[in-house]
């Protein structure tokens, strides 16, 4: 195995980036909340079959059909998005907003990649487990493939080790400046914005060649291309991946 940095993970003061340099992994994020509903799922807790109206009270007629495969796929009809990435907002507040917003098409007909889904998907993991979010995903994917070097606010995070993003040649700064109420927003949380290595990247690799995390059948419904994305679109999504 080759393991190298390129470029710089700071501009202004030209530290290198490395193979530990921690970097926001972005929508990669989705995968893992995708394997954490299909670990409940092997643990008879949920089925990805089931409505949403299993796990939220009062939801609107449109929206009666969505299951959780819809979630997972993008094919329940949310918009894109429904805040910002750094918005404080209780879980409340944004389950109450993702209900009350106006779907893009009937549940099942069509595609529309959505945020909104799996931060759903995040909140019926913490209405299962018991845990939150981060803690659900540490205890039962990442600590289990050796993963030390990934997550949101639980890793005991190096700040010398953190990429500095850059916007239009300005910087950006790093994630953990921009987590200032010490919660990560639920306009984020389960969709984006987890943070790792390429170290712990590849650790993740390695286990999901195995049946130790994830058994055979469960990897089989994650890497199935199940929804086309988009007219005329070449790629299909499966759970969590295109």
């Amino acid at each position: 195995m080759i393991s190298h940095g390129f470029g710089l993970s700071d501009i202004e003061k030209e530290i290198p980036n490395k193979d530990s340099t921690i970097f926001d992994i972005g929508s990669i994020t989705k995968q893992f909340t995708a394997a954490g509903i299909l670990k409940l799922e092997m643990a008879g807790k949920l089925s990805v079959d089931d409505l949403m109206s299993k796990y939220y009270d009062d939801v609107p007629e449109d929206k009666k059909n969505i299951t959780l495969h819809h979630l997972l796929t993008h094919s329940a009809g949310f918009a894109a998005g429904i805040g910002g990435d750094y918005e404080d907002i209780s879980t409340e507040d944004f389950v109450s907003r993702a209900l009350n917003s106006q779907l893009r098409f009937t549940p099942g007909s069509d595609y529309n990649y959505s945020n909104v889904g799996y931060s759903l998907l995040a909140i019926i993991i913490e209405k299962i487990s018991g845990q939150t979010y981060e803690e659900y995903l540490r205890e039962h994917l990442f600590l289990p493939a050796g993963m030390e070097s990934t997550g949101y606010l639980i890793p005991k995070w190096n700040g010398s080790l953190m990429a500095t993003g850059y916007r239009n040649n300005n910087r950006w700064g790093k994630p953990t400046e921009k987590w200032t109420s010490g919660n990560i927003s639920w306009h984020l949380k389960g969709n984006g914005g987890i943070l790792s290595t390429v170290r712990d990247m590849y650790k993740w690799h390695e286990a999901l060649l195995t049946d130790g995390i994830l058994s055979a059948e469960a990897k089989a419904k994650f890497y199935a291309p199940h929804v086309r994305e988009g007219e005329g679109a070449q790629s299909c999504y499966a759970y969590g991946w295109a």
